[in-house]
């Protein structure tokens, strides 16, 4: 039975599809409400990039709206406020999120790497504020904003955000990106066990071994590569090899051509590595005066790559790890010893050969009290997201993605409430949630070759102001994926407003 007061809000279907936002405001429907004065902490660690930047290589952005009262000048600025190198564009947004018009874009004006940005307001209405990282660098933000006012009496600002997180998940790279002088690995290791699929990442059970008098010093200049044989091959997710290729700047890949020799840790490349690597990149310099070597050596089954004593770039801290290969059980196993924290920041982890999708920052050193799995393939959740704000008088157009090839049923939920279930395991559905009340719910047919939209026409009714209303969808799937026989999708919670 409909709730009586959804029966105001009927729904319609079609057919479409989308990409899963990774954060709340990851794109423009689901930008957060700020205000004049200084917001947040805000994060863009595991945003995806929108679309292309027209300042700078913007990266990683995620999205914000402001309501201005009246015309005048719009100041955005995170000087002294992030902890990376940011680029803001302020935008347009009469004609919503599909009509945006870029009014200006800053990627340095103080604070050396941060951002400030004034531009000049047409009139009151609604303006996005995309927030980025120059070459897709991350991290942690504030915004300071300063305009002609916001809204006014009786103005609701429409809303949607995103609650809980679709299932089933899995991801084949993982990844922590470390600012400078925030790295907290020194003295630690950590080990990657190659179960013939995939890799599960637990706590060291190796160490340090330093390089005999018979380890070979490769001859490797600032930002450069050089290939190693190994006797015999290593096995890896999706292949073996006899040949590993060392960058200077701390990473080894599986291929003699292996993945350039960039010195600046970033997330977008790291995920677009051509070929399956382990990384702990950082700017070394192994060829200038006083810095220790990079060595390679193998003892028994074992293959050594150390970084021994190398210099951090424009430094003289030395750094000392070494990545361990055992080409008899394809295990990979990362051993730390002392770590400077200064330069331009780290980025350690795994990527397969080939794009990967982003699995978001990780702690490394908060996970390995316990263990975690490093899946063969990426396999995104089953997700929904709203293109649109449920604003009276409109359409709030919803999209559910990453349908599984063989799902059969699609079921969408609108609800008044928020159970708050993040895990079904009592109905056989371990991982999966239910994040808005059974009020209505609405089947339709999976189709292999398209994905799925929904929409929830909003009443010009003012009595619907600042009510809640939750979605979510669910996909039966054949051969079933649990007990259940069913995935669900995240939840958006939609605030109906009148702007």
């Amino acid at each position: 039975m409909i709730h009586p007061r959804l029966l105001s809000v009927a729904v319609a279907a079609s057919l479409a599809g989308n990409l899963l936002a990774q954060i709340p405001n990851d794109d423009c429907a689901s930008a957060i409400v700020v205000a004049n004065g200084v917001n947040g902490p805000y994060t863009n660690i595991g945003a995806t990039t929108s679309s292309p930047w027209p300042c700078a290589a913007g990266g990683n952005d995620v999205w914000f709206l402001y309501v201005a009262g009246a015309a005048g000048t719009l100041q955005v600025d995170t000087c002294g406020l992030a902890s990376y190198d940011s680029c803001v564009e302020i935008l347009d947004g009469a004609a919503g999120c599909g009509g945006l018009v870029s009014l200006g874009c800053n990627d340095d004006a103080c604070a050396s790497t941060q951002s400030s940005l004034s531009v000049p307001l047409p009139g009151a209405g609604t303006y996005y504020i995309r927030v980025g990282g120059w070459n897709s660098n991350t991290g942690t933000f504030s915004l300071n904003v300063n305009g002609p006012g916001g809204g006014g009496g009786g103005t609701v600002i429409a809303t949607n955000t995103s609650i809980g997180q679709g299932c089933i998940r899995q991801f084949a790279s993982f990844y922590e990106l470390f600012t400078a002088g925030s790295i907290d690995l020194a003295n630690s290791s950590m080990s990657m066990l190659y179960n013939g699929t995939g890799y599960i990442t637990l706590p060291g059970i190796t160490t340090f071994v330093p390089p005999s008098a018979t380890a070979t010093a490769l001859t490797l200049g600032d930002d450069a590569q050089t290939t190693v044989t190994l006797t015999s091959p290593l096995p890896y997710v999706g292949g073996a090899t006899t040949t590993l290729s060392v960058c200077s700047n701390g990473y080894v890949s599986v291929d003699a051509t292996g993945n350039g020799t960039a010195y600046f840790p970033n997330v977008a490349n790291f995920l677009a590595a051509t070929y399956t690597g382990w990384w702990m990149w950082h700017d070394f310099n192994p060829s200038v005066a006083g810095s220790g070597q990079v060595k390679f050596e193998e003892v028994g089954s074992i293959a050594y790559v150390t970084w021994d004593g190398v210099y951090s770039y424009g430094t003289t801290n030395p750094e000392t790890f070494q990545l361990q290969f055992d080409t008899a059980s394809g295990n990979v196993h990362f051993v730390w010893g002392t770590l400077s924290g200064s330069g331009i920041g780290y980025l350690v982890g795994y990527s397969p050969g080939g794009a990967s999708t982003d699995p978001g920052n990780r702690d490394i050193s908060a996970t390995l009290p316990t263990t975690f799995t490093v899946d063969p393939v990426d396999v995104l959740p089953l997700g929904i997201s709203a293109t649109s704000r449920p604003v009276v008088g409109t359409n709030w157009n919803l999209t559910v993605n990453n349908i599984p090839p063989t799902g059969i049923l699609g079921v969408d939920v609108f609800g008044l409430s928020d159970p708050g279930i993040n895990d079904l395991f009592f109905l056989g559905a371990p991982g999966c949630g239910l994040r808005a009340s059974l009020d209505y719910t609405g089947g339709w047919l999976v189709s292999p070759t398209a994905g799925h939209t929904f929409v929830l026409p909003i009443p010009n009714n003012p009595t619907l102001l600042n009510v809640h209303v939750y979605t979510t969808s669910a996909v039966f799937q054949v051969p079933t994926v649990n007990a259940f026989g069913a995935i669900t999708a995240n939840g958006i919670d939609g605030m109906i407003g009148n702007l």
